[in-house]
């Protein structure tokens, strides 16, 4: 395929590519949980003068700061902003699309330097680009979904742009190429404290690799190394000092931590320290919510008023003192669950590995000269991403940044025997690219089509609508909640299976009645003898509503007030006071 052609193919798909991301946006599903709300808080809060607040241990500010801009750009209500946050998430996987080509055009040039070049190459070079549009383009419907109000896009699309200049700094860039590295690091910390230990591994690789050479070559990478270590460390330092000095230690965020307590030493997510059950954690926590009743517990989070939901916006806040503690049991548990999701991950993509068996079936070859394994560092740094990941928490939408920096560089590497079965090679590797590309396309647009077809038509043109949460904060509207006013929830589902509908009403749940062991919700209110124990202590906080989801919605407990059509419902506390 000439140059030409391949180029207008690449551009032709890009362009489909964002119609059916566009799709997406406006006819999947609604997607939502506490990651988002949050999300949506910060960005918030940042447009609304309160920076101060995108100063968090858990979540960085970087994603929220782009939500802010689009908000400030297009002024979205409560009601429209979750399609301004689909339709943003559609910019974001544009960014996605010219950062991935960016990666393998730098695959490309390091191969026409260093390997056979274009000739020798079992992959043609049009067809290594369009392989990662396939490959992204499946993503958007499975790991990394548009309607999620999510930062892992974002990631992606900074990681992939750092290590595409890290391969045109290895095909001999200029020096421009050392302080956009640094900068991009620093920005991807900012979207998500993960990227701190692979940007320090990148730095300190780079910087050992250059202390390596001689001469010439040694003070460039070096002296590069260095200021791209400036550039990360002005750009990640302030951030690491504001929240360092916000929990009281040293901290490039609490995540970690935190993650490490939940998933190894088994430590229960909410309310730890009133059930005096830390797992295999210690500590004593400096300032947990407060209990204001009891039974059933009755948690206020007065003390912290932050977020639509304080606990889960700021959960490093709440648990300071919480200190994960080693624990092997956990380690080998974790480590099987993970082992398990991985290899489901695997087995559920097969088509790039069904691809590269193909043409190592009919003809490719893996190259026997070192310096024909072009993007090494991109593959070892993916793998890096996978170990650093592996141990403690792995879930599907961490991996689409390490898939491709890994496998991409495996398809780059294949080379072509001489004479006819070496062409015959590049003309399959072709085809099957092309035939990839085509089907995760006609299965966007088919899934899309279904999507169309299934939406409601009072609501068409709504991105985002939910048929549930909507008309339950349009209820609580008409009950008289008005924008500010604080509310309590009850139960799992309304407090964490998914709090937006708190957003979209505009409240703020400042406190919690909790069902002990998922508990039913209607079978714990029917077991309070004295139902004023739990309502006065709410009412003296200046609480409007109790809002909760009951699972048998025909029998409906004295005083309370159906939102909508819905299982939701709220009870009034004014009310209740009278």
């Amino acid at each position: 395929m000439t140059s030409s052609r391949s180029r207008r193919l690449l551009g032709l798909y890009a362009l489909f590519m964002l119609v059916i991301a566009f799709g997406y946006a406006r006819y999947d599903g609604y997607l939502m949980d506490g990651d988002g709300t949050a999300f949506l808080d910060i960005s918030q809060a940042l447009t609304d003068g309160h920076a101060g607040l995108a100063i968090n241990g858990y979540w960085n500010p970087g994603y929220p700061a782009v939500l802010a801009a689009v908000r400030i750009a297009v002024h979205p209500t409560r009601w429209t902003e979750m399609a301004m946050a689909r339709y943003t998430n559609v910019a974001i996987f544009g960014l996605a699309i010219l950062a991935c080509l960016f990666f393998t055009a730098g695959l490309v040039r390091l191969r026409a330097q260093r390997g056979p070049g274009e000739p020798g190459a079992a992959v043609p070079d049009w067809a290594l680009h369009l392989l990662g549009l396939a490959l992204l383009t499946m993503s958007a419907g499975r790991e990394l979904p548009l309607t999620a109000v999510r930062s892992d896009t974002l990631l992606m699309v900074l990681l992939l742009l750092a290590m595409g200049l890290g391969l045109r700094l290895q095909a001999g860039s200029g020096f421009w190429a050392w302080p956009v590295l640094g900068a991009t690091l620093g920005c991807a910390y900012l979207v998500k404290s993960f990227a701190f230990l692979p940007s320090l591994f990148l730095l300190l690789a780079v910087l050992i690799f250059g202390l390596t050479r001689k001469g010439s070559e040694r003070t460039k990478i070096v002296s590069g190394a260095v200021v791209t270590g400036i550039v990360f460390a002005a750009i990640a330092g302030p951030y690491v000092v504001a929240i360092s000095r916000q929990l009281g230690h040293l901290s490039t965020g609490d995540s970690a931590r935190l993650n490490y307590c939940y998933f190894i030493d088994q430590t229960p997510r909410w309310h730890e320290w009133y059930l005096h059950d830390l797992g295999h954690a210690v500590g004593t926590f400096t300032h947990p919510e407060a209990v204001i009743a009891a039974p059933p517990p009755v948690f206020s989070f007065a003390a912290h008023p932050v977020g639509t939901f304080p606990l889960w916006f700021d959960p490093a806040y709440w648990t300071v003192g919480l200190t994960p503690h080693f624990w092997l049991k956990g380690h080998v548990e974790r480590l099987i669950r993970c082992t398990e999701l991985f290899v489901r991950y695997l087995l559920g993509r097969p088509e790039a590995f069904v691809l590269l068996g193909v043409m190592l079936a009919f003809g490719a070859i893996w190259p026997r000269r070192r310096a024909s394994l072009v993007g090494g560092p991109a593959v070892v740094w993916g793998l890096l991403m996978l170990g650093i990941y592996f141990p403690i928490d792995l879930q599907e939408r961490y991996l689409m940044a390490p898939f491709l920096l890994v496998l991409l560089p495996l398809f780059a590497w294949l080379q072509r025997r001489e004479g006819n079965e070496g062409e015959r090679v590049r003309w399959i590797a072709g085809a099957l690219v092309v035939s990839f590309a085509g089907i995760a396309a006609m299965q966007a647009v088919s899934y899309l089509a279904e999507c169309r077809r299934l939406e409601p038509s009072a609501h068409r043109g709504e991105a985002g609508y939910n048929p549930e949460m909507n008309p339950m904060a349009e209820a609580l509207d008409a009950m008289g909640l008005k924008p500010g006013d604080k509310i309590a929830c009850f139960g799992d589902t309304a407090c964490y299976l998914d709090h937006q509908w708190a957003r979209l009403a505009g409240a703020q749940i400042l406190a919690e009645v909790e069902t002990p062991n998922n508990a039913d919700p209607q079978q714990v209110w029917d077991s309070i003898p004295d139902k004023h124990s739990v309502t006065e202590p709410l009412q003296k906080m200046g609480l409007r509503f109790i809002v909760t989801k009951f699972a048998n919605s025909v029998r409906k407990p004295e005083g309370w007030v159906q939102l909508g059509d819905s299982d939701f419902f709220a009870y009034p506390l004014e009310a209740a006071s009278r």
